[in-house]
């Protein structure tokens, strides 16, 4: 196509020169003006000139903007004139008493991480109370869960760690062993307390584990697991309205738990056949 465009170009101005040159002699040509090629009638896409077969017109580049200007190139470089920038206005100043406020609060210190997991869980507690469902319950359970187990310590966390997985192995003299070092080393993590209860309670010191549970619920009231396993051992040995009173407790703070409320449902009958 090039070539030909090329041909057509190279005779058109050969033409024109002739037709110039005979205007000087004769006056101007007659025919057509082929200085200024015209398409042809109808709009068909192509340029006609005599002696020559048809040639396609470009189409118009879609990048090219209403003007004529602002073509987009490769790589996304914009070529020609480029568009406008709408500039932002610029920031409004802080008066003084922003500026000393911003800077305050970027100088307070820091609440501690305590109070932050304290923050956290009154969150989740309050959710779980309200919980729509089991599951909408089990999810915020096992979140509060997570926090219970994590301590600031590396080295608490990794004695958490072994203890959980001797006590999963049925290894309840190393679990103790473990643990009762874990709360020699952290006396308020409540859940090395827990922990120390649970491998108590699987070992048939019922008592001992009572005392680790009291020892939870001073730290933290709300952990519905110590309840329950408060629960669980005064069912155990015959304390059913007592019992009966601590499962509620749970599951005021957890509910939606269906195992719990079966219990609480057996609980409430055989207390209430009594007498009590």
């Amino acid at each position: 196509m090039i070539r030909t465009l090329f041909f057509v170009l190279t005779a058109v101005s050969v033409l024109a020169g002739v037709s110039a040159r005979a205007a000087s002699i004769d006056g101007p040509p007659a025919g057509p003006d082929f200085r200024t090629p015209e398409p042809a009638p109808g709009g068909d896409g192509f340029l006609h000139f005599p002696g020559f077969p048809p040639i396609p017109i470009r189409p118009r580049d879609p990048t090219v903007d209403a003007g004529g200007q602002g073509q987009t190139g490769p790589f996304g470089q914009t070529q020609g004139k480029p568009a406008r920038r709408v500039e932002s206005p610029p920031p409004k100043p802080l008066t003084p008493e922003e500026k000393a406020a911003s800077i305050g609060k970027a100088l307070a210190p820091r609440p501690p991480v305590a109070e932050v997991r304290r923050r956290t869980l009154d969150g989740l507690y309050a959710k779980l109370a309200t919980a729509r469902d089991e599951d909408e319950a089990k999810g915020l359970a096992s979140l509060i869960g997570g926090i219970w187990m994590r301590s600031d310590s590396d080295t608490a966390n990794l004695l958490m760690q072994r203890a959980s997985a001797s006590i999963e192995a049925k290894d309840f003299p190393l679990a103790l062993k473990l643990l009762d070092r874990l709360v020699e080393l952290q006396p308020d993590w409540p859940e090395a307390w827990n922990k120390r209860a649970s491998a108590r309670f699987f070992s048939g010191d019922l008592d001992g584990s009572m005392e680790d549970i009291g020892q939870v619920l001073k730290l933290e009231p709300r952990h519905f697991g110590a309840l329950e396993g408060m629960a669980a051992i005064l069912q155990r040995t015959g304390f059913n309205k007592r019992a009966l009173e601590i499962y509620r407790r749970a599951l005021a703070i957890y509910p939606h738990q269906s195992a719990v409320e079966k219990i609480v449902e057996k609980l409430t009958l055989d207390v209430e056949g009594q007498g009590i």
